[in-house]
């Protein structure tokens, strides 16, 4: 463990510097990254690709014969 001491400007700072060894831990759950994007809803970081949903695309050509019915 090492700590410094320092004065500038009229103020005192402390820094402490403390060696450990890292322990990894067993975690109860498993965890997976999410990435939301355009082209895909979501892309998994286990490599599991959602795709998006295109409701414009499928109701296309309904929505097209709804607005030629209703023009006068």
């Amino acid at each position: 463990m090492a700590v410094t001491i320092t004065q500038a400007s009229d103020r005192w700072f402390v820094s402490f510097k403390v060696d450990r060894v890292c322990q990894i831990t067993e975690k109860p759950i498993d965890v997976v990254g999410v990435d939301l994007g355009i082209q895909t809803l979501a892309t998994f970081s286990t490599g599991s690709v959602f795709d998006s949903p295109k409701p414009y695309k499928k109701l296309e050509s309904k929505l097209s014969r709804l607005q030629y019915r209703s023009q006068p």
